[in-house]
């Protein structure tokens, strides 16, 4: 593999990194405005309508998906758009801190339902990087439990958050089995298509009124952290080795600590800052470093 290559795919999941790092905070932002339905409706019909046009000028046929769905798609856009409000009630109710690290319960969720859907085998690495995930979680909700103010919110919250990353899961099965069949963007067509409508409920209209111009400028740099991040990650694959993927990208969480951190200080966006002490650092740490046990897979030769 040629250098140059090489560090453009480090650069590409450093990228993909950075924007789901970043995500929950201009969640937070956006949330100044805007209602958690009318945000994650938003998300996906600007990604739908993108997505569509991109696919029609490269004459892929975009529609083709949307005349006969199968049933399987339908059910994996309706598991995606739960995870996309639950995860902005989740930042709503307890900050993009505390959902950045719990969420990566999915990717725990994820592993196992290769072993008992896919029948894959769990190596000792990946139960060990479990138990190690497990205890950085038990630190950062140690730390959170002595500075919470609303702790029925907090504990709703985290509810809602692991419950997102199991209905991701749900998303993942079926795409998994549907990638046979169907190409990766008309999948997502379709899963953009079903979220858009399942969410439409839960939109508030007057907040496109009565949102200010921060909000507004978050919420579609929120749609664009859709089509932009999974761009580049797609884009990332082609250069360097998935199991080293699957490193960087982990490494989300810290990006997301680290500018509730700063952003509060310098008054960004009127942004509040988490309340996270030494412990939760130290245990959003230790949580990721468990997580990336259980997502890498040593490369063979």
């Amino acid at each position: 593999m040629a250098p140059t290559h090489y560090f453009r795919g480090i650069l590409l999941s450093l990228a993909t990194a950075l924007l789901w790092g970043v995500l929950p905070i201009f969640l937070k932002i956006a949330l100044q405005g805007f209602h958690a339905g009318t945000i994650s409706w938003f998300r996906f019909l600007f990604a739908f309508l993108i997505l569509i046009v991109i696919l029609q000028l490269k004459a892929h046929q975009p529609l083709n998906i949307l005349r006969k769905p199968p049933w399987m798609g339908i059910l994996g856009g309706a598991c995606l758009s739960a995870n996309y409000y639950w995860v902005t009630v989740g930042v709503d109710l307890s900050g993009p801190s505390n959902m950045a690290v719990l969420i990566q319960t999915a990717s725990v969720f994820l592993v196992l339902a290769g072993v008992f859907v896919f029948h894959e085998r769990l190596a000792l690495r990946q139960v060990l990087g479990m138990v190690i995930a497990g205890s950085g979680l038990f630190l950062f909700f140690h730390d959170q439990q002595s500075r919470i103010q609303e702790p029925g919110d907090y504990y709703y919250a985290d509810f809602l958050i692991v419950l997102a990353g199991l209905v991701w899961v749900g998303y993942m099965v079926s795409q998994k089995f549907l990638s046979r069949q169907y190409g990766a963007q008309s999948l997502n067509l379709l899963v953009y298509a079903v979220a858009t409508f399942t969410l439409i409920g839960g939109v508030e209209w007057a907040d496109f009124a009565r949102a200010g111009l921060t909000a507004w400028l978050s919420l579609i740099f929120c749609g664009f952290n859709t089509l932009l991040a999974y761009g580049t990650l797609a884009e990332a694959v082609k250069y360097i080795p998935l199991a080293l993927i699957s490193v960087i990208i982990s490494l989300n969480p810290l990006i997301t600590l680290w500018g509730m951190k700063i952003l509060p200080e310098i008054g960004f966006a009127g942004l509040q800052a988490d309340p996270v002490g030494s412990l939760g650092y130290f245990g959003g740490v230790v949580a990721v470093s468990g997580v990336i046990l259980v997502v890498y897979c040593p490369i063979r030769r």
